[in-house]
């Protein structure tokens, strides 16, 4: 089977509808009693505002190409180089989804060096430095938002 895409229109639109949706999602999330200009919805407006005229740029950039990549599907390609780079992608992204589910009854710390262990294991760090690295960087983040900024994580 083949298939005739353009990668930056699918991005684009994909994109584009995350962030129209987030930005739609600001105001009940992100609830606030100041009226000045500057309030906590200020710089979440100015990342998903800019994350959606990039979509929409990449969309147009898209639209004005003519190249446009082609997939053939066969059972070969489920065994190709290419696919298990696109498979350990989305075993990442299985990775993070279950770090959201257990972030809450675990607690920011233990959740946390679970995914770094777990994302380190897969990705087959050898040195024992590659571990050290990211979970110190979880115990500095722990103490500079917990200890030193009085703001309390799950």
């Amino acid at each position: 089977m083949k298939i005739k895409y353009n990668a930056e229109i699918i991005s684009g639109i994909v994109f584009a509808v995350v962030g129209a949706a987030l930005w739609l999602l600001i105001p009940s999330q992100i609830q606030t009693m100041e009226k000045s200009a500057v309030n906590a919805q200020t710089l979440p407006r100015i990342a998903i505002g800019g994350m959606f005229l990039f979509a929409v740029g990449l969309l147009l950039e898209g639209l004005f190409s003519k190249e446009k990549k082609e997939l053939v599907v066969t059972g070969a390609s489920f065994r190709s180089e290419g696919f298990k780079k696109e498979l350990r992608s989305i075993v990442y992204c299985l990775f993070l989804v279950v770090y959201c589910l257990i972030v809450e009854p675990l607690g920011f710390v233990v959740s946390t060096v679970l995914l770094v262990l777990a994302v380190m294991l897969y990705y087959g760090a050898r040195k024992w430095y590659y571990y050290v690295i990211p979970l110190a960087m979880v115990g500095v983040v722990y103490y500079v938002f917990r200890v030193m900024l009085h703001v309390s994580l799950p």
